[in-house]
């Protein structure tokens, strides 16, 4: 059928040549008919003679097709180079080629002319080029095409897609394309076509199987470059989000949770093709080993939810990252101090180190500042006290987290009446007082003498 198409619509072009005095030529309007259209057929009869000539009726008849009225009659005398046009509508019925014969009666005999109607349901066609991927929200570019012109063309997704109809105007033997978004669900997609061929209005749905493809997804690419972390130490956590999708994806929520820590970053949209960066500060509060969790939480413009979820194996020593070493008590003279260093083993800066010396009611204060990675700073504080005393250094690290160490220190009791550091000056003056003692006595002997 289709191959006839071009053939057919050149042949109703033709004009006939003359006979029986008169010639005839026609045209039919819309040339391709759907079963049920309405063709407008006019036929011109015309005198190319230089004698009048008299055409008394035409009848219509044909085999398939409906055609009204089927007769006409008492047309006239045509005279020289005059003409006569006759209107007249075909129904078509069903799918086929076929030929009403028109019977033009003049003095000089009948003339028949042969008019072909073609009916054919196969027009308009829809057509996808490019493949759809499954789990996405795919761009689908349709094409609509016809032999003939159509008007005020219309196309609606039988399927869930948006938008819900793409209107394409009048289109012709070149064709139209439109786009619809869609997450697919079948390989056969079903579309209606709303048109006008000529004056017949037409709703088709033609169904169309497609190419599915395996879905792309979203990609995580973490890195943690330390896998072995003190409890409190703080560690960059680079989290990557790729979008490796056809569509861009929505409301991305970042999560990241393990050994005790949990936090979340938000990315408002990544479009399809792109990536986001986002740094966490990974701090462990739990010891052991485990895992952290990377969970990416996402949608599509459909709304539709997606999760994806990466892993990474990481052990916390059951230590903090600061320690106290080298703590020391020593008398110097009268006073008694308490001295150390506070040691930051981890691999991020320890803030705002304080240190506090507490014993009964009292309390030495030490602000020691803050702490580079792998480095420390020294204390020293008077211990104006005797027993038991409680040494606390705090800190901050850089996701604010505070931290504590408490030890318990022994402050040796203070002598009541000569300090250790008082008993020589004592031992010079008993000395001193024996040896005038003596010399006073050898001195009170020589005079009595």
């Amino acid at each position: 059928m289709r191959k006839l198409i071009p053939v057919i619509l050149f042949i109703f072009s033709l004009h006939l040549a003359s006979a029986q005095g008169v010639s005839v030529s026609y045209q039919i309007s819309p040339a391709l008919l759907l079963p049920g259209d309405y063709a407008e057929c006019t036929m011109v009869i015309t005198n190319p003679t230089s004698k009048d000539v008299v055409v008394s009726s035409v009848t219509l008849s044909g085999y398939g097709v409906e055609v009204a009225p089927n007769g006409i009659f008492s047309i006239g005398k045509l005279p020289p180079g005059g003409s006569v046009s006759l209107s007249f509508s075909i129904k078509a019925i069903k799918v086929g080629i076929y030929n009403v014969v028109a019977s033009i009666s003049t003095q000089n005999g009948t003339l028949r002319q042969n008019i072909q109607v073609v009916v054919d349901d196969s027009f308009p066609s829809v057509t996808i080029t490019s493949p759809l991927h499954k789990g996405e929200v795919n761009t689908l570019t349709f094409y609509i095409s016809s032999p003939v012109e159509l008007k005020a063309v219309r196309v609606e997704p039988l399927f869930n897609a948006t938008p819900q109809s793409v209107y394409l105007g009048d289109v012709g033997s070149q064709g139209a394309e439109g786009t619809f978004k869609l997450l697919p669900t079948s390989s056969t997609l079903k579309f209606r076509v709303s048109f006008y061929n000529g004056n017949n209005f037409h709703q088709v749905i033609r169904s169309v199987d497609v190419r599915m493809l395996e879905a792309r997804q979203v990609a995580i690419n973490a890195t943690l470059v330390y896998r072995t972390l003190y409890l409190g130490d703080v560690v960059d956590l680079p989290v990557e989000v790729a979008n490796l999708r056809g569509d861009d994806i929505l409301d991305v929520k970042v999560s990241v949770s393990g050994l005790g820590f949990n936090d979340s970053r938000e990315i408002p949209k990544i479009p399809s093709g792109e990536s986001k960066r986002i740094v966490f500060k990974f701090s462990p509060s739990k010891s052991g080993k485990g895992e952290i969790t990377i969970t990416t939480h996402y949608s599509d413009e459909f709304g539709n939810e997606y999760d994806q979820t990466k892993r990474i194996t990481v052990k916390a020593l059951d230590s903090l990252a600061v320690s106290v070493t080298n703590l020391n008590i020593a008398r110097e003279g009268a006073e008694t101090r308490v001295s150390g260093d506070v040691s930051n083993n981890g691999r991020s800066v320890a803030y705002n180190v304080y240190s506090v010396l507490t014993c009964n009611g009292y309390r030495a204060d030490y602000f020691v500042g803050n702490i580079d990675p792998s480095d420390f700073q020294s204390f020293d504080l008077p211990a104006k006290c005797n027993g038991s005393a409680t040494l606390a250094v705090s800190w901050s690290n850089e996701i604010g987290e505070t931290f504590e160490i408490q030890k318990e220190v022994r402050i040796e009791s203070v002598l009541q009446h000569v300090e250790a550091g008082e008993f020589p000056v004592v031992v010079s003056i008993a000395a001193a007082l024996v040896v005038l003692a003596i010399i006073g006595v050898i001195v009170y002997r020589y005079i009595r003498k």
